[in-house]
């Protein structure tokens, strides 16, 4: 009970520190424009060493994570029992989570237009 509360405790100061530097105005543009592009790769950062972490676990859990996409936030939170990680990432996501999935939704679409234009193509 002891862990979870200063998790919640980590959680709520870090994510509101994060969250205020990026959505209260303060930064100048230079260093949000920098937190903006050098988020998403901070993420996947993070999310490499949520496999593992997955895999440390479990191998089950490890190559799921690897396998599924998404799947080792789906650990982090719902499975795993590291309360202090889950509240140190979800706080980083407050502040990088939003531009990182833009992100990735504008790669990933980039991606799939180009296999449509070649399967379009005849291969």
């Amino acid at each position: 009970m002891k862990r979870s509360w200063v998790s919640w405790l980590v959680f709520v100061v870090f994510g509101g520190i994060m969250g205020f530097l990026r959505y209260g105005k303060v930064l100048p543009g230079a260093y949000l424009s920098m937190l903006k592009t050098y988020g998403p790769w901070v993420v996947l950062g993070v999310y490499v060493c949520l496999v593992l972490f997955a895999f440390k676990d479990t191998v089950y859990q490890g190559i799921l994570c690897v396998l599924v996409p998404l799947y080792a936030f789906y650990y982090l939170f719902m499975l795993s029992d590291a309360f202090l990680v889950r509240a140190l990432v979800a706080g980083l996501l407050v502040g990088v989570g939003q531009d990182s999935a833009i992100f990735y939704q504008d790669h990933l679409t980039q991606i799939v237009d180009a296999v449509r234009r070649w399967i379009a193509s005849g291969g």
